[in-house]
This record gives C-alpha cells, sequence and structure tokens, in this order.
C-alpha cells in the first residue's frame, strides 16, 4: 500500500500550527494574546495524542498476535505519557511532550519492521517529528 497524497498534506499542514505559535511570539510577542501561546500548548498535546492514536490503529488488524499486543499496550502508555505530560507545569509539559513525539517515532520504526509498513509513512513521520520537535525546543528557548 502507498501513502495517500491527502495524509502527507494533511500532516504537513499539521506543522502550520506547530510553527505559527513560537513565530509569532519570537517576531510579536507584545502583540500575542494570552490565549495564544495556551492554545498551541493545547494544539502539541493534542496532536501527541492523536499520533498515539494513529499507532493504535496500527496495530490493531494484528491484535490476535503478540506483536499486535505489543502494539496496543505501546499505544495505550504513549497516550498515557502524553496526557501526563499535557498536565504538567509548561515548560515539563513542552519537553514531556517532546519525549512523547520520540517516542512514538522509535514505537513506529519497530512497527515498521514487525507490524508491517505503509511505503512512505515512516519517512513522512520522521520528518513531522523533526519539524514538531523543532518547533517545541524553540518555544522552550523562547522561555
Amino acid at each position: 500500500m502507498r501513502l495517500p497524497r491527502i495524509v502527507t498534506l494533511l500532516g504537513y499542514a499539521g506543522l502550520i500550527p506547530f510553527l505559527a505559535g513560537p513565530l509569532w511570539l519570537s517576531l510579536a510577542a507584545d502583540s500575542a494574546p494570552a490565549w495564544v501561546d495556551h492554545a498551541w500548548r493545547l494544539w502539541v498535546a493534542m496532536i501527541a495524542s492523536f499520533m498515539s492514536g494513529t499507532f493504535w490503529g496500527f496495530a490493531l488488524p494484528a491484535c490476535e498476535g503478540p506483536e499486535g499486543t505489543i502494539g496496543l499496550i505501546a499505544a495505550s502508555l504513549l497516550l498515557i505519557l502524553a496526557w501526563i505530560a499535557a498536565v504538567l507545569p509548561s515548560t515539563a509539559a513542552l519537553a514531556g511532550l517532546m519525549a512523547v513525539f520520540l517516542l512514538q517515532l522509535l514505537a513506529d520504526f519497530w512497527r515498521e519492521r514487525t507490524l508491517g509498513s505503509v511505503e512512505g509513512y515512516f519517512q513522512l513521520r520522521a520528518v513531522l517529528t523533526a519539524g514538531a520537535c523543532v518547533a517545541i525546543g524553540w518555544r522552550l528557548a523562547l522561555g
């Protein structure tokens, strides 16, 4: 199976809010309403949770075998970690969410080799994870 073009387009579109928050705070912090940063952190947490759900979706067809069970457990743990990170204080939350994105990429690396792959998906995930981590790191650098 080949990755549908819409998945790639929506994936890159999802990076826009990741980059928009730190960009606004970098270029015009005085004009940014207080809710912008809060909404940005919610976006990061929501996408971390969503990506945990995609891992669940990949593991579900194989759930009767041991690899599928491991995949479902990993997806559940990633979701719980995303939730825990999201409720931490601001700086810790962002560092935790960055760690979740990196753990998801590691889990997807395992999934590609164990549960099968969709052509181009892992490469897309790696690029999007890098973009998300750059945006989170950028926001952390802003203080």
